[in-house]
C-alpha cells in the first residue's frame, strides 16, 4: 500500500470513530511533490496530514467551528504520531518549524497582502526536502486559493 492509500485508510478509521469527521480532499499538487521526494513514507503522511490540517484551518467560520476544529485537531494528531514512526528529530525540527513559519506567514499575508508570502505559505511543508523551482513547486503556488485573495 503506498503512502496515500496508508493516510487515506487511516482517515477512514478516524470517520468510523468520529462521526462528525471527515478527512479534508488530500491537495493534489502537494501529493504529486510528496510522491516524489526522498524521505519515509510517514513522513511523506505527516506531510500530507498537517498541509491538509492547515488547509482546513482557513475554513474554519463560526458555523461550523466544532466540526472544524475536531478536524485540524484529529489531522494535527495524525501528523505527529507519523513524525513519531520512527521519530527523526532533525525532521521533526523542520517541520514543527515549517507549521510555525506557515502560521507567522498567514498572519502577515492577512494582514498586509504581501504576495511574495503566498509562495512561502504554500511550500512551507516542501520546502526542508526540494528545491522551489521545481516545475510541480511552481505550479502550487500558481494555484494557490490565495491568488484569489488579492484581485
Amino acid at each position: 500500500m503506498d503512502f496515500i492509500a496508508q493516510y487515506q485508510h487511516d482517515n477512514q478509521l478516524l470517520e468510523q470513530r468520529y462521526t462528525s469527521y471527515k478527512c479534508p480532499e488530500i491537495n493534489p499538487y502537494i501529493a504529486s511533490i510528496v510522491r516524489r521526494l526522498d524521505i519515509s513514507s510517514n513522513i511523506k503522511k505527516a506531510v500530507l496530514a498537517i498541509d491538509s490540517s492547515m488547509r482546513y484551518a482557513d475554513t474554519i467560520t463560526h458555523s461550523n467551528k466544532a466540526t472544524a476544529l475536531l478536524t485540524t485537531d484529529l489531522l494535527s494528531a495524525l501528523f505527529y504520531r507519523y513524525m513519531a514512526e520512527p521519530f527523526n528529530p532533525e525532521q521533526f525540527k523542520l517541520l514543527t518549524q515549517a507549521v510555525k513559519d506557515q502560521n507567522i506567514w498567514k498572519a502577515q499575508f492577512k494582514e498586509t497582502g504581501d504576495l511574495s508570502l503566498i509562495a512561502r505559505i504554500e511550500t512551507a511543508f516542501i520546502a526542508p526536502f526540494m528545491s522551489l523551482d521545481d516545475t510541480d513547486v511552481v505550479t502550487l503556488i500558481q494555484q494557490s486559493s490565495l491568488n484569489n485573495l488579492t484581485k
